[in-house]
């Protein structure tokens, strides 16, 4: 009984995280996405905690960023990339 439920709720999470990725997919293309996967690519080769941050730029412009901490404050920055 308790396997069933565990995997039906594997299932349902599955599910939703397809379905979320197959609505915001077409918002992450573009140049932003290019430009942030080289920055987290130096920064991590530097030494830098960096990961992608997807989102949206305005009310429905997807943007792709860099979030890294600093060695030596430990502090989250961002790098926004944009292109114009």
């Amino acid at each position: 009984m308790i396997k069933n439920k565990i995997n039906l709720f594997i299932i349902l999470i599955s599910t939703l995280f397809f379905i979320g990725c197959v609505y915001y997919t077409p918002h992450i293309s573009g140049d932003c996405v290019d430009r942030a996967v080289k920055i987290r690519q130096d920064l991590k080769a530097q030494g830098y905690e960096a990961k992608l941050v997807l989102g949206l730029r305005g009310e429905k412009e997807g943007h792709c960023w860099v979030r890294y901490k600093d060695k030596k404050t430990d502090e989250w920055k961002e790098i926004h990339n944009y292109n114009n």
